[in-house]
């Protein structure tokens, strides 16, 4: 098997992530009503991921919420940046909230791998914040900690002279810089649902695994989409649900390909990867729940002609 990139510490530019900012007296109670995690019992320095719902309980958006003393922080996909606001701009009716897109201005690097802690504090002078999602400002710069790939990692956002003169100093220190390509990968194998490829406005959370990831919280009341959330988890089930694939082969199959089982349609590929530390070709992927356990045998249909998969446990068994 090939050398694992992620036993260094690898340094990725996420720049152009959306970083929307809301302000006033009421922006927790504001957001608290639109989104499906608890906004309102964060303090500063936490953070938790959240979804966006239409009233039919299907995703429009995937964010990061960051408490900071005096504003929340909202942390997007670049191609939700424009959406969510728009959305909070909808919803705005009244009340002590203003919104700000700080998205053009915004510096956003991530640091990932084996060796990460170590260089950031030495890099930043201080250690990084312990739990996921939480953050901490230093001089500026806003440090969230942030799996995106299955290890330690960081995101690092703040104005552009400040992070660049951050990134000096952590490539100096010893960090690595990769291409997307490689987080992307490393996302595959940790089994992390991402918005365009897992996550998608026909999607619902329980299918994609989100409130097991702790993206909702069933106590928090009420929210845009949370009567079908409660009904889910009260009365009933997904019929699908999202897994990983490990194919024969080292030929990823394309995103779309469609997956049989008993020679029936039985769900479709979203992302798909060769996987150097599993020396071979893997995927995620949507499939009937009666086909989603563990050890399953299916099909994916490659340009090339059906490939032998085995349903896996996520994240892969790395």
């Amino acid at each position: 098997m090939a050398a694992d990139p992620f036993d260094a510490p690898l340094l990725f530019d996420l720049t152009g992530r959306g970083d929307l900012v809301l302000s006033g007296n009421d922006r927790a109670s504001f957001l608290q009503g639109l989104v499906t995690n608890d906004v309102r019992k964060l303090r500063p320095g936490e953070g938790c991921p959240a979804a966006f719902l239409t009233p039919k309980g299907k995703l429009l958006a995937d964010l990061v919420v960051l408490c900071a003393p005096d504003e929340l922080v909202v942390d997007t996909p670049p191609e939700l940046a424009e959406k969510v606001e728009a959305l909070f701009r909808k919803y705005l009716m009244f009340g002590d909230v203003a919104i700000e897109n700080r998205t053009g201005t915004t510096c956003v690097l991530h640091v990932e791998g084996k060796g990460t802690e170590e260089i950031l504090r030495k890099g930043i002078g201080q250690d990084g914040p312990a739990e996921p999602h939480a953050s901490v400002c230093v001089e500026s710069i806003r440090v969230v900690r942030e799996s995106r790939g299955g290890f330690d990692g960081f995101d690092l956002r703040g104005p552009r002279p400040l992070v660049e003169a951050a990134r000096a100093r952590l490539l100096a220190l010893g960090a690595v810089p990769s291409p997307p390509s490689v987080l992307e990968t490393a996302r595959i194998e940790a089994g992390i649902p991402r918005w365009g490829a897992e996550l998608t406005e026909d999607v619902l959370p329980d299918e994609a695994g989100l409130p097991a990831r702790g993206w909702v919280s069933y106590t928090k009341g009420c929210y845009i989409g949370q009567e079908t959330v409660a009904r889910i988890r009260t009365y009933g089930h997904v019929n699908r649900n999202l897994v990983g694939l490990i194919l024969e082969g080292d030929v990823p199959p394309p995103a779309g390909a469609e997956i049989r089982a008993g020679g029936a349609r039985a769900g479709r590929v979203t992302s798909a990867a060769l996987s150097g530390r599993l020396g071979t070709a893997i995927a995620l992927g949507y499939v009937r729940r009666e086909h989603a356990a563990p050890g399953t045998g299916v099909e994916v249909l490659l340009p090339s002609g059906p490939r032998p998969a085995i349903v896996a446990s996520l994240p892969f068994g790395l």
